[in-house]
């Protein structure tokens, strides 16, 4: 049975689920990519399934800082998480992250250029048709 303190913490780490900054974020990007259970997840981790809660109130190590492998170190002592496998999920959400990004990037381009492809594939039939209403509205048209 939960107690109060840890039925508000456990809501509290389901809304950090969408923030990047915390580790909630990692863990249920993570869960999802690899489609594991919360067993599984803490399994992974090497960790009691208690402790993921620990984790996922922790905020999310920065890959671009300088201090990384410090950030790491200090949430995996903290939560009594294997810090390898701490690091290995981490490079795994982000590389997914960016891989995201990127296909939106590209699909946003393709898609702006394919709009603006149509578009001037529209103009140029409307062009046709309005050349070619007005040769059939001039008799004269076409014949020499």
């Amino acid at each position: 049975m939960l107690s109060d303190s840890d039925g508000a913490l456990l809501r509290l780490a389901g809304k950090l689920r969408h923030d990047r900054r915390f580790m909630s974020y990692a863990l249920a990007s993570f869960q999802h990519q690899e489609e594991l259970d919360i067993e599984q997840l803490a399994d992974s981790l090497r960790i009691p399934p208690v402790l993921l809660l620990r984790l996922a109130l922790c905020r999310r190590p920065n890959s671009e800082s300088e201090q990384f492998a410090q950030q790491v170190r200090e949430v995996a002592d903290y939560t009594l998480t294997d810090e390898g496998q701490l690091a290995n999920l981490l490079r795994q959400v982000e590389a997914i992250e960016k891989l995201r990004e990127l296909e939106r990037t590209t699909l946003n381009s393709a898609g702006e250029s394919l709009t603006g492809l149509l578009a001037a594939a529209r103009d140029h039939a409307e062009g046709e048709d309005e050349q070619s209403e007005s040769e059939s509205s001039d008799p004269d048209a076409g014949t020499d």
